[in-house]
């Protein structure tokens, strides 16, 4: 998503101190298309997992999943009882003790081993990744590097086929 960027509107008060209407129009918009974007999330419809590792699949950012403590390298799995169509995945670290993910992959389970469709170098507040539509029963986010345990707000799974980019 923001990869740390900072979203600049332009948007100023006319002379009447008030924002002009159709600056208002498209901020209203736009706001739905980011509501459009968070919704439908998959990952809820997980199969029986620990209390932990559903911290980060619960829809809700104020509970989180922790790497083992001194980790490095973790893995947080999600399988589910029949296989969804995805197609971007949202990642959002808990960041109370700073942020801590210096390398993660993305992989689906083919069936005869785990196979990486997303990768990056952090994640931050919050990361979306994009890919190629697939179907999976079994998804993981793959922590391949951590200054030290990795703690994940919420792991996201979506669908967005069919719908506008």
């Amino acid at each position: 998503m923001g990869r740390g960027a900072q979203l600049m509107l332009g948007v100023a008060p006319d002379n009447r101190g008030l924002l002009p209407d159709a600056d208002v129009t498209r901020l209203r918009e736009f706001g739905a298309a980011i509501a459009q974007l968070q919704a439908g999330n998959l990952a809820p419809r997980h199969l029986p997992a620990s209390p932990e590792v559903a911290a980060a699949l619960d829809g809700d950012a104020d509970t989180f999943w922790s790497a083992p403590a001194g980790s490095h390298h973790a893995t947080l799995e999600a399988d589910f009882p029949k296989p969804l169509r995805i197609d971007r995945v949202t990642s959002m670290e808990w960041l109370n003790d700073g942020q801590h993910i210096e390398k993660y992959a993305v992989e689906i389970w083919t069936g005869q081993g785990w196979k990486a469709v997303a990768s990056g170098q952090a994640i931050g507040h919050e990361k979306m990744d994009r890919f190629s539509p697939l179907v999976t029963s079994r998804i993981r986010l793959n922590i391949l590097s951590s200054t030290a345990e990795a703690h994940i707000r919420e792991f996201q799974l979506f669908d967005d086929g069919g719908q506008e980019k």
